[in-house]
Order: structure tokens, then C-alpha cells, then sequence
């Protein structure tokens, strides 16, 4: 199996975790905080997102590009990531700091100082987690194993620990014993690699592109996350709770939209560094295509399912959660092509600048429509704000990106997975007529729509992209002939 492939197969288990985990902690966590209880944990959590993109400063995309520059030069590679680190910790101090100040200077953030303190806590163990070293050397069989093992661990600390509202605080804890345990892992591993040192360094020269990159996470941040905070100000921490309900399930499958984008970086890169244009273009088509095969199936299939969705892993108090994780559900598909612009295009060349400019005008429109939205639609006005803010920050991406690299748009693909995932819609009526558990509505209609979606995209509309990723496995061979 080629490197490519294995990051990709490694990649992929990481990203089924991500999706298996939280249907497992979140029906449990939902139903024993509740709404009010996890709409305040979610509204610190959104709050501490803020200060954790400021102390990264942009290292966690800027260092995958820089590592991968210097991987195969051990002494070079030692000084960047020193250099990249130091930057890291200085930051993350300056942001705890910050962060205290604001705890104890709002009534809003004081009711719950606890969170804050645990969040400070995560600050700092941050810095030395240091993802972007493994993912810039294209380890990632390393990182899908411990990341794997910190969450069965975390797991059974939450079955183990939680048993009540009262252990709210203990719940958020578990992301700090995560966070702690993958930068002990992590900074030992490192030190097996490359020589730390702190000594002649250039931290100089990191600092136009990084505070580019932060200039446009922070930015990005504020649209992704603001919607949440200008919930929890304007309404209480329940509407907070349906809302965070909804968009926590909705961006499951961006974890698997992901997987690409976290394995190209590196190799596109060098692609555009080495100005190999052909092998560049073959691997965007390849991104864009998977990214289309498995958003709007996703996309379609959350928005027929959402009511049992939510009465299965959140339960019935998070009723009221349906309507914004229906507009949410679309969300996938946005986030996931903007992410092959953005990720793939533009920052492998140096073209930070422009993400920048994009991200900017979502900030407009976020705030625009969430002050006028959330008054008088709660968590449903936040969820339309959120999806036409990346709508917007999808077709200025788009714009920018083919001006500078010719990448073909696979609007025929769009059409194609539109129209066999419309027939999700029919598969869920029929099993109705048999069932209304919501486990085994939600089982089975999965189950017949992605059969049917398959089969149609390879016998039907014989999906080029598709039949090449099946036909690669040994068994699967005689799809060649397709």
C-alpha cells in the first residue's frame, strides 16, 4: 500500500472515532447534564475555543507547511519546531492570563468560574500537544493509535465519574485529562526525533505569515462559534443546549469530509513547492469528488432522519433541537468545499491573504444575521446564520482559488449524488410503514439509502472517482471492468 494510501486508511480510523465516540459519551452526557447543563458547558467551551485559536496563533496550519518543508533535515526540522513551540507557549500564557481577567470581570462567565479554570488548564497542555509536528512528517498511523487509545480511556472515565448535573464541572475535566495525556505522549515521542532547543533561534521570520494564518482562524473562529456566545447572551444556556445539540451532530461527517485535507496538506505542499502542476490537479479532483460523494448523502440523510436523530442521541427534552438541526445539516457540504479551497489551494500557495479576505466577509455576514436572527428564532435563527455565512464564504473561496489554479468544478457529480440521495426520503417512508423505534428507523434507513445510493453511483452514473478508490482492494477488482 502507497504512503498516501496508508495516511488516508490511518486518517479514515481517526475519523470514524471522532464520529463513534460521541454516539456513545453524548446520549449519556445529554441526558444526565440536560439542556441547561450542557448549553453552559458548550457556551464556556465556545468561549475557550476563542482564547485556544488565539495562544495557537495559526501554528497548527502553519507548522504542517513548515514541517513539511524540512522533514527529511533533522537539524532543521528540531529548530522549527522549537522555534514554532516557544512561539506557542508565550501565547498561550499571554491567553490565560486574558482569560482570567475576563472570568472575573463578567457575572455571565463568574456563574460557572470553575469551567474557566479547567479551560486555562487546557490552554497551556495545548501548546505541547504539537499535532501539527506528526502531521507535517506524515505520521499518522502514530496519531489515529494514541488518539484512539486517550479517547476509549476518557470513555470509561465518563461512565465511570459522571453521574449527575452535579458532575458538570467533572465532565468538562475529561477534556483537560485528554489534552494532558496527548502532550505528555506526544512531547515524549518528539524528544525521541528531533533535539529541542531553545538556543539561536528565529522566531522573527514566523511571524508576517503566522499572524496571517491566526488573522484568518480567528476571524473563521468568530463566524463558527460567535452564532453560540450571542445565544447564550441573548436568550439562556437552554437555547444554547438545542442549538449545540444541533450542531454537534450536524458536523459529525465533517470529521470524515476531513480526512483528505489532513493528508494532502503536506503532499500539496511539495506539489506546488516542486511545481509538479499535473500531480497538484490530480489530487485536488481526487479531494473534491470524495468531498461531494460523502457531504450531500450525509447532508440529505441528517435532514430526513432529524427528528429520530435527536430523540436518540439527545433525547426528548431536546425536541426543539429538530428544525436548526434540519438548516444545519447542510452545513457539511459547505464547510467541506470551502475546506479544499482554503486548505488545499490557497495556503499551499502562500496565499493566506486571500482566506483572510473570505473570511472577513463571513464575519459580516454572522453578525449581521445573528443579531437580527436569534431575537426572534432562537437556535433555529443561529443555525440560518451559520449556514449562509459559509455559503457566502464557500463562493468567495471558490473565486479566489480558480483564478490562481484551474481546478474543475464537478457540478455533473453535484447533480448526480443530489438526485440518488433524494430517495432517502422514500426508503425512511417505507420503513415507517414498519417502525417508528427511532434506533431501527434510523438503522434501517441508513442502511437501504446506502445501498442504493452505492449501487447507483457505480452501475448508474458509474462514478469515475468511486470505482478507482473500490477497485484498488483486492476483492473489488472486477469493478475495473465497470
Amino acid at each position: 500500500m502507497s504512503g498516501l494510501k496508508k495516511n488516508i486508511a490511518f486518517n479514515t480510523l481517526l475519523s470514524i472515532s471522532q464520529i463513534l465516540f460521541p454516539l456513545v459519551t453524548f446520549p449519556y452526557a445529554s441526558r444526565i447534564l440536560g439542556p441547561e447543563g450542557m448549553g453552559a458547558i458548550n457556551f464556556a467551551d465556545n468561549i475557550i475555543t476563542y482564547f485556544l485559536i488565539f495562544s495557537a496563533l495559526g501554528i497548527p496550519l502553519y507548522g504542517v507547511r513548515e514541517i513539511a518543508k524540512v522533514k527529511n533535515d533533522p537539524v532543521a526540522l528540531g529548530k522549527v519546531f522549537s522555534e514554532l513551540i516557544l512561539i506557542h507557549l508565550l501565547t498561550s500564557l499571554l491567553s490565560i492570563v486574558i482569560l482570567l481577567v475576563v472570568s472575573l470581570s463578567s457575572d455571565r462567565l463568574l456563574e460557572n468560574i470553575d469551567l474557566y479554570k479547567i479551560g486555562m488548564t487546557i490552554l497551556l497542555g495545548n501548546v505541547f500537544i504539537a499535532e501539527w509536528f506528526f502531521q507535517g512528517i506524515e505520521k499518522f498511523k502514530y496519531i489515529a493509535i494514541r488518539t484512539v487509545s486517550i479517547r476509549i480511556f476518557t470513555i470509561v472515565l465518563l461512565f465511570a465519574l459522571i453521574h449527575s448535573v452535579a458532575d458538570l464541572n467533572l465532565y468538562y475535566a475529561l477534556n483537560l485529562i485528554a489534552t494532558l495525556l496527548a502532550a505528555a505522549v506526544n512531547m515524549y515521542s518528539i524528544s525521541k526525533i528531533v533535539k529541542i532547543s531553545f538556543r539561536h533561534l528565529s522566531l522573527k521570520k514566523h511571524l508576517r505569515p503566522l499572524l496571517i494564518i491566526f488573522s484568518n482562524s480567528i476571524i473563521t473562529t468568530i463566524y463558527l462559534v460567535f452564532d453560540t456566545i450571542i445565544l447564550g447572551f441573548l436568550t439562556s444556556n437552554v437555547y444554547v443546549g438545542y442549538y449545540s445539540a444541533s450542531m454537534r451532530i450536524s458536523k459529525l461527517s465533517l470529521v470524515v469530509i476531513g480526512v483528505l485535507s489532513a493528508v494532502l496538506l503536506p503532499r500539496l505542499t511539495i506539489a506546488f513547492k516542486e511545481k509538479k502542476w499535473e500531480e497538484a490537479k490530480s489530487l485536488l479532483h481526487k479531494s473534491m469528488n470524495f468531498v461531494v460523494f460523502f457531504s450531500i448523502p450525509f447532508a440529505i440523510g441528517t435532514y430526513c432522519l432529524a427528528e429520530e436523530i435527536i430523540r436518540l442521541f439527545a433525547g426528548n427534552k431536546y425536541l426543539p433541537a429538530v428544525g436548526s438541526l434540519q438548516i444545519l445539516s447542510f452545513i457539511v457540504i459547505f464547510v467541506g468545499i470551502s475546506q479544499v479551497f482554503a486548505n488545499e489551494i490557497l495556503l499551499p500557495l502562500h496565499q493566506e491573504k486571500k482566506i483572510l479576505h473570505a473570511s472577513l466577509f463571513g464575519v459580516v455576514v454572522s453578525l449581521v444575521l445573528n443579531f437580527l436572527l436569534i431575537p426572534h428564532f432562537q437556535q433555529n435563527g443561529a443555525a440560518v446564520s451559520s449556514l449562509a455565512t459559509e455559503f457566502t464564504v464557500t463562493i468567495i473561496l471558490f473565486f479566489f482559488s480558480t483564478k490562481i489554479f484551474k481546478i474543475k468544478f464537478p457540478i455533473i457529480e453535484v447533480l448526480q449524488a443530489i438526485i440518488t440521495s433524494g430517495l432517502f426520503f422514500l426508503v425512511k417512508f417505507l420503513v415507517l410503514k414498519v417502525t417508528i423505534v427511532p434506533i431501527i428507523v434510523i438503522a434501517l434507513t441508513v442502511i437501504f439509502s446506502s445501498i442504493i445510493y452505492l449501487s447507483i453511483q457505480l452501475f448508474v452514473w458509474r462514478n469515475k472517482s468511486v470505482l478507482d478508490v473500490l477497485a484498488g482492494f483486492g476483492t473489488l477488482k472486477f469493478l475495473q471492468r465497470i
